[in-house]
């Protein structure tokens, strides 16, 4: 008793938590009236906050295993699961809208809600095969289940469509697994790193098998992050969801896999060239044809699914190069995507909760009736495009000049993702135009809606104050990539 009691407060505190606080929130459905549907919130933050206060008391160094090393804890994995508990306390308030209309689900979508930061968190510290694909499609499941929360026909086949899709990468991830245990019999990432790192056997093993089980391996990565040639998925299924869904699915499952591809592309890197360029060509296709997809949108939903498979593409041409240097403005990259979407979505969910704004040309002169939330929305639409004086700027810049660093080779990738970051600012400069038209409007803001507003202004404040402590975010940054 005494070990497993160890084993929880070194390794496996904050999970814990949010464990019991499902748990909670599934004996209180049974017991509690729908009146009582706001409690559901507040449990969900309180477990939120208390799994970020675990985090502090966690062992970083040494690593601490849990579950017979099936789950580690060290510095890089305690990074994104602070990043994480933070997009799910900022997703709790925003939800609270959509929670007073479902008011008889409220207890069912915060469990559900709860489990996903859960199991976001799990597959962060996979230490294997069979750990990761349990978390992936646990998480994978919890997407599917809030999305059912949308009424109406179109959701529903969104949604059908969505968890197709996913089954079939799913059968890609087993199939690219069971490649690799045919080569090294192993499914733990350490051992099968040991594996490929003797030279012997890197000259036995054909190259050609292991780049197509990665290949297989990478196709639920690149579905769930919204990259082609699995992101046809992305913009329909956020139109048919709610809000609040849409931010979520935006946040969490880009922290968890980026925070467990950058651990296999560890492993990987260093035996198969090809992946590089792979991976290089897919991240650059993938901005390419986003940013020429979201400057034609008028749904500002739709065109947030395209900003969300931009800023992954660029994420994954940092992961391209693979040095202490990139993973570490990815990871910078990272926290200021947190800021900057969770920001954008807060103004867009303020916007239709108040005055059912959901189209450009529902913006117009809005800035003359409400000109704060207008200055703020601005701000973090600036951070997403990249753009000075905010952090996304600097994280922005720190990716490509890891990307020009590391060799003639990705070069000609650099430029065609310059080119294309130019065409998705003018995406975010539709939005910001269509605000500050001065036409005549009868735009009705409501100023009641109060955690949407202060989620806002936060974040807009946050990407201009982290420019000031970026030197130290980096440095930061770079000790829990050096620790990975």
């Amino acid at each position: 008793m005494s070990e497993f009691i160890n084993m929880i407060s070194t390794a496996y505190l904050p999970e814990f938590i949010i464990i019991v606080f499902v748990l909670i929130n599934i004996f209180a459905s049974l017991f509690f009236d729908t009146k009582f549907y706001k409690l559901s919130k507040w449990i969900a933050l309180l477990g939120i906050v208390l799994a970020i206060g675990s985090t502090f008391y966690l062992q970083i160094e040494p690593e601490a295993y849990a579950f017979d090393g099936m789950f580690l804890s060290n510095i890089y994995t305690v990074f994104f699961k602070i990043l994480i508990l933070i997009c799910g306390f900022f997703l709790i308030l925003l939800s609270r809208n959509m929670i007073r209309e479902k008011r008889d689900r409220a207890f069912e979508y915060f469990t559900v809600f709860l489990a996903g930061i859960l199991f976001a968190m799990c597959t962060v510290s996979a230490t294997d095969f069979v750990g990761l694909f349990v978390a992936l499609e646990a998480l994978g499941l919890s997407c599917y289940m809030l999305l059912s929360f949308t009424k109406g026909p179109d959701s529903k086949q969104l949604t059908f469509g969505y968890l197709v899709q996913g089954a079939v990468v799913s059968s890609m991830f087993l199939l690219g697994v069971s490649l690799i245990y045919g080569l090294c019999a192993q499914v733990n990432f350490d051992e099968i790193s040991l594996y490929f790192a003797n030279a012997n056997v890197m000259q036995s093993q054909p190259q050609i098998l292991l780049t197509f089980s990665l290949i297989m391996l990478a196709c639920t990565f690149l579905f769930k992050l919204g990259l082609v040639p699995f992101s046809s998925w992305l913009p329909d299924t956020f139109k048919g969801a709610s809000y609040p869904i849409c931010a979520y699915i935006s946040s969490i499952p880009v922290l968890a896999c980026f925070g467990i591809l950058a651990k296999l592309l560890m492993i990987f890197y260093h035996y198969t060239f090809t992946m590089k360029i792979v991976f290089a060509i897919i991240a650059v296709v993938t901005i390419v044809l986003g940013s020429l997809s979201a400057i034609r949108q008028e749904n500002l939903k739709r065109l947030m699914a395209y900003s969300m498979s931009v800023q992954s593409g660029i994420m994954l041409l940092g992961l391209c190069v693979f040095s202490v240097y990139s993973l570490s403005g990815v990871l910078f990259y990272l926290f200021c995507y947190v800021f900057a979407n969770i920001g954008a979505w807060a103004a867009i969910i303020l916007l239709y909760n108040s005055a059912k704004l959901e189209y450009l040309d529902d913006l117009k002169g809005l800035w003359y009736h409400r000109p704060y939330y207008v200055l703020a929305f601005t701000v973090v639409l600036i951070a997403l495009a990249g753009l000075a004086p905010t952090c996304g700027f600097v994280a922005k810049l720190y990716i490509f000049s890891a990307v020009a660093r590391s060799g003639f080779v990705f070069l000609p990738f650099l430029m065609i993702a310059l080119i294309s970051s130019v065409i998705m600012i003018y995406a975010y400069w539709r939005i910001i135009r269509s605000m500050f038209r001065r036409v005549e409007t009868d735009i009705a803001i409501d100023n009641k809606v109060i955690s949407s507003k202060y989620i806002l202004y936060f974040c807009s404040f946050a990407t201009v104050f982290i420019c000031f402590f970026a030197d130290k975010l980096v440095r930061l940054c770079q000790l829990v990539a050096y620790y990975m």
